[in-house]
C-alpha cells in the first residue's frame, strides 16, 4: 500500500476543521427552545436569527442533564420539544440534582458550537484538549521522523489518527507483512477522552489489530485538569512504549499461524453473540475468512474480523479492533478473556455455547 496522506495534510485538516467553532458559558436556565432551535440571551446579536441546531451527540447530552430520555425527545415533534425543555430548563433545582452528578454550585453549561450548530453541551469544568492542541504537541514528535499516516478519521464527535512506522516489520508468511504503529483518539465534545493505542498494520489488506495491556490504552487523558507540560510528557512517553507493544505483539501474531480454529463459522457466531455484532458484520467477516489462506487458524479468523471491521464507522472500527486482540493475547488478557480465547479452540466448549 502506498501512503497518499501526509501529516502536513492531517496538521491542514484540524485547522480547517476549526473554523467557526466557539465556546460560549451560558446559564442553563437562560436557555430556551422555540421550534427545536436553541435561543441563548445574546442568539441575535451574535448573527444567529434562527436560533441554533444542536448534533444529535449535543441532543443526547442536554438530555442527561435534564434528565428526559433521549430516544424519546429526538422522537418528538418540535412543539413538544419545546414545551418539555422550557419546563425542564427553567427547574433550577431538578437541574442541579441532575447536572451529570458533579454538584455543580450553579447550574452553567459549557456550548461548543460551530457555525449555528451546537456540537456538544459541556459542564464548565471541562478541560479543552482540542484536536489542534494535541496534533501541535503530537507532530513535533513525529513530524521529521518515519511514521506514515495508515489513517485519519476526523468527525463533529472524534478524532482518530493512526500512524504507521514502516521500518519495523516481520512477515507472517511470504508476501504477508505486518507493522508496527500507534493510534491517536481525542473528542473535542466528550465522546471519549485521550488516548494512544500499539497497532499492529497488515500492509497486504490495511487491517489493524488495536492492542491494549489488560483492557486499557497506553495512554489515557480524560478532559480535566490537563497541563500543557503533562499531556507533552504522556504522550512522549505513549509513543515509545505503543511501539515496543506492536513490535511484541507482532510475534504473538506470528505463533497464531499455527493455532488452529476447529469451527471457524461457530467461532464467529459465539463471537457474534458476546459481542454484540449486527448479523451483517458477521458475514462481513465469513466473507473475509474465504480469502485467507490460513483460514482455519486463529491468525486467519482475527485477520477476518479486522476486515470486516474496516467496514465499519470509526469509532466501531476501534473497538471491534480491540476486541479481536483478545484472541491472539496470551500475556495480559484477564481470566474471561482466557476463557473466551479457550472456548473457540475447544471444539467441545465451542459445540456448548
Amino acid at each position: 500500500m502506498t501512503f497518499t496522506t501526509s501529516l502536513a495534510d492531517v496538521r491542514e485538516l484540524a485547522r480547517a476543521d476549526d473554523d467557526g467553532k466557539r465556546d460560549q458559558i451560558v446559564r442553563a436556565r437562560q436557555i430556551t427552545m422555540h421550534h427545536g432551535r436553541l435561543w441563548l440571551p445574546d442568539s441575535q446579536s451574535d448573527g444567529f436569527d434562527g436560533g441554533l441546531a444542536m448534533s444529535e451527540w449535543a441532543t443526547a447530552q442536554a438530555c442527561q442533564k435534564l434528565g428526559i430520555p433521549g430516544g424519546y425527545f429526538k422522537k418528538c415533534p418540535s412543539f413538544l420539544k419545546d414545551a418539555q425543555w422550557n419546563h425542564w430548563v427553567a427547574q433550577e433545582e431538578n437541574q442541579r440534582s441532575l447536572t451529570m452528578g458533579d454538584n455543580e454550585a450553579s447550574v452553567d453549561w459549557m456550548l461548543r458550537t460551530k457555525g449555528s450548530l451546537v456540537r456538544g453541551v459541556l459542564s464548565p469544568k471541562y478541560a479543552k484538549l482540542d484536536n489542534s492542541q494535541v496534533l501541535d504537541t503530537l507532530l513535533p514528535m513525529v513530524g521529521n521522523s518515519r511514521f506514515k499516516v495508515g489513517l485519519v478519521e476526523l468527525n463533529p464527535e472524534s478524532f482518530h489518527l493512526r500512524l504507521i512506522d514502516p521500518t519495523i516489520w516481520r512477515d507472517v508468511i511470504p508476501g504477508d507483512r505486518l507493522l508496527v504503529g500507534i493510534h491517536l483518539c481525542n473528542s473535542e465534545v466528550g465522546l471519549r477522552a485521550v488516548t494512544v493505542d500499539a497497532v499492529v498494520w497488515r500492509q497486504v489488506c490495511s487491517n489493524g489489530l488495536v492492542r491494549k495491556i489488560s483492557g486499557k490504552s497506553l495512554m489515557r487523558q480524560r478532559h480535566i485538569h490537563v497541563a500543557e507540560a503533562r499531556l507533552e510528557s504522556l504522550l512522549a512517553d505513549a509513543l515509545s512504549q505503543a511501539i515496543a507493544v506492536a513490535a511484541a505483539f507482532i510475534e504473538q501474531m506470528v505463533l497464531s499461524v499455527r493455532v488452529p480454529v476447529p469451527d471457524p463459522e461457530r467461532a464467529i457466531a459465539y463471537l457474534g453473540q458476546l459481542w454484540g455484532l449486527s448479523k451483517q458484520t458477521q458475514e462481513y467477516i465469513k466473507f473475509g475468512l474465504y480469502g485467507e489462506r490460513h483460514s482455519e487458524t486463529l491468525y486467519g479468523l482475527v485477520n477476518a474480523v479486522t476486515n470486516a471491521a474496516q467496514r465499519l464507522s470509526v469509532e466501531g472500527r476501534y473497538e471491534l479492533e480491540g476486541l479481536a486482540s483478545v484472541l491472539i493475547d496470551t500475556t495480559t488478557a484477564s481470566p474471561t478473556e482466557q476463557a473466551l480465547r479457550q472456548r473457540i479452540l475447544t471444539p467441545k466448549a465451542l459445540a456448548a455455547a
